[in-house]
């Protein structure tokens, strides 16, 4: 779960720019890193469909038939010739063999069962070859491998065999003829060793077996082969994973929710600019840390000009709203800023008590808009509203607003626009593509626009990653909620009046006119 940052044109000198710059996190992400993060995302997918596969295989195992294998060994044996020269033939012979054009025509040719299946091999480097059939049954396979055997035997010696009988006719034609010359009266002296030289030929071709395959042992066993679960299991969970990954690729693609930096670029043309990984260990939580610390000093006082007001606002309701407020002030308090923050409810949560903490270096000023603007006879506009904005920042550096849904609120809007930078914070978890065009249509005419996607998931309290924070940076923060002042402009009928304001940032906190 990331945090990811993206800056649109500020409007004046800044270190950062949405451009892209080696300085970039995003930048430096690879291929692999996005296709890694969509996998993350859409981890209930790839879980699904791995969960699927592992279920089919061993399914598929555990209901499989065996299946058997016969075997008919083959050898190749020259007179007069080493084992090893045989063996470069024999080579040859089961790379033809093992040839699919060449196996579709001895399948052509013979009536082998159904589901049939053979090859040739050879052990290391002998004269022998072992033709193999597997087939449903161990009848069939037996059979199998005998014809096929007995078929590519006759197929490889044809050619040989019909050379050597054409020898074999002419040399008996011309022992018939040197017979009939002596029995005609010829020359026995020169006939007879003439007819012994051709009947010794003639034995030994019909004795010669150079480069002829001999069947060695038509039957050498049948053997049963049961498919193995574990294997399958195994086969079948690393295939779901593959399968499972490529889908949660597919479905970020075509998918209208944003789960990366990379997503927002692609499908709403914002640039993110960093990323930073969500809560839950001690790891996870100080990269947060770290990525909330760059968030805040990408709105710090070298990038947006002191004093200044910040809204921080979501297209939908979402907690990451106030996580990231809350985020940005403790840095800017801890670096010796200023700060008020300005919330819409008056029940908001943003107080600590002086049971939380005993010794504090910063404070945070908290207030509701609700409670300062909340005159019956004079409703909350954008003109009072950049007033009282106006009148806080002449006591604070930085006055931050965290603003109620942008698409569920009309008021929101109008403070956007009155602010100096308005901070668009997407959820991680549900934002779509289309909330977020829509909030950017509505934060057309507001000032420069910041946009962050948090995952607001933080996985532990929030006294204890405050904690994490002042551990790494030296200083506590504390919240305090101003409730017992109210600041109101003069309403037409004179009802109320207005308070000076200074009292949100003195610690003379007042009391209620």
């Amino acid at each position: 779960m990331f945090c990811s940052v993206a800056f649109e044109d500020l409007g004046y000198p800044m270190t950062h720019t949405s451009t892209t710059s080696d300085a970039d996190p995003i930048d430096t992400v690879s291929t692999i890193g996005i296709q890694l993060q969509r996998i993350r995302h859409f981890w209930p997918l790839v879980l699904l469909v791995t969960l699927g596969a592992v279920i089919a295989a061993a399914v598929s195992a555990y209901t499989a038939a065996p299946s058997y294998t016969g075997r008919t060994v083959l050898i190749v044996s020259s007179p007069g010739r080493v084992p090893e020269e045989d063996a470069v033939i024999v080579r040859g012979y089961v790379d033809l063999f093992n040839d699919p054009a060449y196996q579709t025509r001895l399948r052509d040719s013979l009536d082998l069962p159904a589901g049939t299946t053979f090859e040739a091999r050879t052990a290391a480097a002998s004269s022998m070859i072992f033709v193999e059939a597997t087939n449903g049954s161990y009848a069939g396979a037996k059979d199998a491998a005998l014809d096929i055997a007995t078929e590519f035997r006759w197929d490889v010696d044809a050619l040989r065999r019909a050379e050597k009988d054409e020898n074999l006719a002419a040399l008996r034609n011309e022992l018939d003829e040197r017979r009939a010359l002596l029995t005609s009266g010829g020359d026995p002296a020169y006939i007879v060793p003439r007819i012994l030289e051709l009947e010794t030929t003639i034995q030994q071709m019909q004795g010669d077996s150079t480069n002829q395959l001999q069947i060695l042992q038509p039957d050498a066993g049948v053997s049963t082969s049961q498919p193995s679960v574990p294997k399958n299991v195994l086969f079948g969970l690393v295939g779901g994973l593959i399968l499972g990954s490529l889908a949660a690729v597919l479905a970020a693609l075509f998918s209208g929710r944003l789960g990366t930096a990379h997503d927002v670029r692609l499908k709403t043309g914002l640039a993110p600019a960093g990323e930073v990984p969500r809560g839950g260990t001690p790891r996870r939580n100080h990269a947060r840390s770290l990525g909330f610390t760059r968030l805040a000093t990408r709105v710090g006082p070298r990038q947006v000009p002191r004093p200044a007001t910040l809204a921080v606002v979501s297209p939908t309701r979402t907690p990451a709203t106030a996580q990231t407020t809350r985020a940005i002030a403790e840095y800017a308090a801890r670096n010796g800023e200023r700060v008020i923050l300005l919330h819409q409810n008056s029940d908001h949560d943003g107080s600590d008590t002086a049971q939380d903490l005993p010794t504090f270096a910063a404070t945070v000023r908290t207030v509701s808009v609700d409670t300062v603007l909340g005159d019956p006879d004079n409703p909350a506009d954008r003109a009072r509203f950049v007033r009282l904005v106006q009148r806080l920042g002449e006591t604070a550096d930085l006055v931050i607003v965290e603003l109620p849904a942008l698409t569920e609120d009309d008021f929101a809007h109008s403070m956007c626009a009155a602010s100096t930078l308005t901070l668009l914070v997407l959820d991680r978890r549900t934002e779509r593509v289309r909330n977020v065009r829509e909030a950017a249509e509505l934060l057309g005419d507001a000032n420069p626009i910041v946009v962050a996607m948090v995952d607001p998931r933080e996985r532990s309290n929030r006294k204890w990653f405050r904690h994490k924070m002042s551990a790494e940076t030296g200083a506590t923060v504390r919240f305090e909620q101003v409730d017992d002042i109210r600041i109101y402009d003069v309403s037409p009928n004179g009802h109320r009046r207005d308070r000076d304001v200074s009292a949100l940032v003195t610690d003379a906190h007042g009391t209620n006119p």
